[in-house]
């Protein structure tokens, strides 16, 4: 499970705010007292700058790093930074770390998720071994072929949650759209409904858990609809 965030606006203030409330969030979950400390990361787009970092360090331990890329960015930004916690501990690395990429002929993908999906039914989707990979990248790797408004399709492997935060850019006209997904099995979830909600409030999507350290509860971003994030 994770905790995570989507920004697109100008408020660099307000950004930190976020960051500050997910770095909180990731050290004790106030929803799961979970601690979110298997590696983190950040894609960040600006008119002149592509910021891509992950980490194998909890992000609570890289405060630094993340302070440093946020200063770093100016003027109109688009960004996603997420703190994991991996259900499968063999598999921490700094390259299991979210946001994933992937990228076509068409488009680059940066993509984060919570929540748990079937990866060998999606391995089988998508014809590749999934033994060695965790199931967030497979549903990059899917969403890459097929494209971000195939997502629905992703629910029939759907283990507990499908919580999605994707920058896609456009190589032929260099456009990016941030997209926000909510979808969770109300019949699956082992944790409480709240912990599987997003809310949207100024410009950001982010995890439930954000609304209890310090930023705002804002509104419940709709079940099962692909949206696009507006600054």
């Amino acid at each position: 499970m994770c905790r995570m965030l989507a920004y697109y606006g100008r408020d660099k203030d307000y950004l930190k705010k976020l960051a500050n409330c997910l770095v909180r969030a990731s050290q004790k979950d106030p929803l799961s007292d979970d601690i979110h400390g298997d590696g983190w990361g950040v894609a960040a787009l600006t008119t002149n700058k592509l910021v891509y970092y992950r980490s194998h360090l909890p992000i609570f331990e890289d405060k630094d790093n993340l302070e440093s890329i946020i200063d770093s960015l100016d003027g109109e930004v688009k960004v996603i930074i997420h703190a994991r916690q991996a259900s499968d501990k063999n598999l921490v690395s700094v390259y299991y770390s979210h946001p994933y990429l992937e990228s076509n002929h068409e488009r680059l993908l940066f993509l984060a998720h919570n929540g748990s999906v079937d990866k060998y039914k999606l391995g089988e989707m998508i014809g590749i071994d999934p033994t060695l990979m965790v199931d967030s990248e497979l549903v990059a790797k899917y969403l890459s072929i097929y494209g971000i408004k195939e997502v629905d399709k992703l629910r029939d492997v759907t283990q507990s949650a499908l919580n999605l935060l994707l920058l896609e850019i456009n190589r032929k006209d260099r456009s990016s759209h941030l997209f926000y997904y909510n979808y969770y099995r109300k019949d699956k979830i082992r944790r409480k409904e709240d912990y599987y909600k997003l809310y949207l409030h100024n410009g950001a999507v982010y995890s439930s858990s954000l609304a209890y350290t310090g930023c705002e509860k804002g509104e419940e971003v709709e079940l099962g609809k692909l949206l696009v994030l507006n600054g």
